[in-house]
Parts: C-alpha cells; structure tokens; sequence
C-alpha cells in the first residue's frame, strides 16, 4: 500500500465521521427512541417466572431392571452405563409428560386458591373438556422436561405469571414422578417377591416334615437295635440336609432381596428442588432495551449514509434523479417519513412549488 492510498483511506473516514457527525441528532433520537419503547413494552407486558427442578435417576435402582430387559454382550461395557442413564431418563420424561402424571395437576386448586383454567382463563369448548384445554396449556405453555444426554440429568422447568405457583408446579410434578414410579416399581417386583415367599414357605414346610419324621423316630427308637433302624435314621437325617439346603438359600436370597428393594427404594435424587424464583424469565428488559437501542443506532446510520448518497445525488443533478424524487414523494402517502431521505432543499423546493401552485381564489378561502 502507497502513500497515496493512505491518505485516500484518511480522507474515506473523515467523511464517513462527519456524515454520522451530520446526523448526530438523527442517531441519537432512533437509538434513545427504540430502547425506550422496549423498555415500556417490557413494562407493559405481564411478566413470567421460571421455576427449576433438577434430578438424575438412581442408576443402582435402575440398572438392575435393565439388565433384566436388555442383554448386556449387546452393549459394550464402556458404553453400557450411559447407555443406561439415557435410556433411563427418557423413561422417566416419559412419565413427566403422561396424562396419568399431569391430569391431577390440571384438576388440582394450588395455593392461590385457583385452577390452572382459572388463571389462564381456559374456558370449556364441545369438543374438548375443561381438563383436556388444561393439559394442553401445561404442556405447551407451563411445563418444559429438558434432559442432559451426557449425565442423564432431568430438569423440570415451570413457567407462570405467578412466581410461588411456578415453584409448586414443578414440585408437584417431581412428587408424581416419585409416586408413579414408586407404584410401578412396586407392579414389577411384588410378583417376583410373592414367588419367591412361595417357594420359601414351601422349603420351609417340606423342612419342617422331614425333622418331625426324623423327631418320631427317633422318639420311638430310642434304643437302636438293629442295622435297619440305623439305616433308617441315617435317610431321615439326610432328609433333613437335603430339605435345609434350599430352604436356607431361598431365605437368604428372599432376605437379601428385600434388603436392597429398601435400599434403592428412591429410585430418583433430587439435585436440586424447585424455589420461588426471584427474578422474572420474561421478558428480559435489559437485553430487549440495549438490542432494540443498538437496532435503532444501526437504522439511523443507514439513514444517515443513505441521505447522504441522495443528497451527492441531488447536488451533482443525476439523470433520473427528479424521477426518484417523485417517486420517493408518491411513496410518503403510504409510508409516512420516507420523504425525509430527500436533501432539504428537495423538500423546500417542493414546498415552494405547491404554494406557487395555489390560485388566488383559493388562498382567500383559506
């Protein structure tokens, strides 16, 4: 680069200072003007409140039921415990989202002493039930079940006018899930337990009449005369260890299983529970007024540039340039101001032109 171009590039940019420094006030007004009138429609607008609740499944309740449903020479074992932590979790937003979880929160009267119909003004239609309306707006508008693929982590996010109804809603929903898996995992393994308890007081009953026999004959021969009566007691007593083995397995697995049933009774850890939201979510005033401010900047610079081509236009008398006047004039009747791009003088001009226009008759009536 030369000498030469550097001072054409100086030159360039002490033009485009002055033409913004030219339209200073124009710049200020639309910057100043649009992050005001964000602001006052921030302000305007009814804001909302945004409740949180975080949990990860309890993999060691889990894990064990999987296994069961899925073979695990099918998924690598590096990759088998995330793999469960998704598969898991979708489970449970499963859950989050069905009818059997959300239709006693759309029926429910919350602290406020309202429904959710009567906050959001839901009103019954024929083809649809109050309840039905309602469910529809927790899922689209109230309730958002967000998970983490690489953790596994769940988040139940409430949005509401009302910021201690946000709260409630959200743990409400981590309560039912609670309660319906509870449910569920009570379905899955009582049938397990209640065979297993079976077979245990089977064991125990077939052990408890090979020691009577071998009580009674033991009783009734006292003394052991002959071979044959040794021979019997030894098959009584062995009748016996054969009965003891099954049932004391059976009992220590039946021990052993309700232990852990209790032990991973919770089969969700709530990370973190829904509070009372101290800020509104919606709408963000600050973020809206500076982006609106620095939109309204950006106009009037593109104002400024493009009045300032119009007007070298005008001054240099461009072919055409009275037809894009006109044009531009024509134009202001359906968007009101566009007739400020023209030059002052363009303006001033036209002015001048339709008061010579008037006839005289016509100024004395006005």
């Amino acid at each position: 680069m030369n000498a030469h171009d550097t001072v054409s590039d100086e030159i360039r940019l002490l033009e485009w200072v002055n033409i913004l420094l030219a339209h200073r006030f124009l710049i200020a007004l639309l910057s100043i003007g649009a992050g005001l009138a964000a602001y006052g429609l921030c302000k305007s607008v009814r804001p909302l409140y945004t409740a949180e609740a975080k949990m990860i499944p309890n993999r060691e309740a889990e894990t064990r039921s999987l296994e069961r449903m899925l073979d695990s020479n099918l998924v690598p074992t590096q990759y088998f415990d995330r793999f469960s932590a998704t598969y898991v979790s979708s489970y449970y937003m499963e859950i989050l989202r069905s009818d059997q979880l959300l239709r006693p929160l759309a029926e429910r009267t919350w602290s406020n002493g309202q429904t959710l119909a009567a906050m959001y003004e839901i009103k019954e239609r024929p083809y649809a039930t109050l309840t039905d309306q309602t469910l529809l707006t927790l899922r689209r508008q109230v309730a958002r079940i967000r998970q983490d693929s690489a953790t596994g982590m769940l988040s139940v996010q409430c949005t509401t006018s009302d910021p201690v109804i946000s709260a409630e809603i959200a743990n409400a929903m981590v309560e039912g899930l609670k309660k319906a898996l509870k449910q569920n995992r009570e379905v899955g393994t009582s049938g397990l337990l209640k065979a297993l308890e079976e077979r245990t007081s089977a064991a125990q009953i077939a052990l408890e009449h090979a020691e009577k026999a071998l009580q009674d004959f033991r009783l009734q021969n006292r003394v052991l005369l002959s071979a044959d009566l040794k021979l019997r007691e030894e098959q009584l007593a062995r009748g016996v260890k054969v009965e003891e083995e099954p049932f004391i397995k059976l009992k220590t697995l039946l021990a052993i299983m309700r232990a852990s049933e209790e032990q991973v009774s919770a089969l969700i850890n709530v990370i973190q529970p829904a509070e009372v939201p101290l800020r509104k979510s919606w709408p963000p005033t600050l973020a809206a007024t500076i982006g609106c401010a620095f939109f309204g900047f950006l106009l009037a610079v593109a104002i400024a540039f493009v009045r300032h081509g119009i007007g070298r236009l005008a001054q240099q008398n461009a072919p055409g340039y009275e037809e894009f006047e006109r044009y531009i004039r024509s134009l202001n009747y359906v968007l009101p101001g566009v007739v400020l791009l023209l030059p002052r003088r363009s303006r001033a001009r036209a002015r001048v032109a339709a008061s010579s226009s008037t006839l005289p008759g016509e100024e004395n009536k006005l």
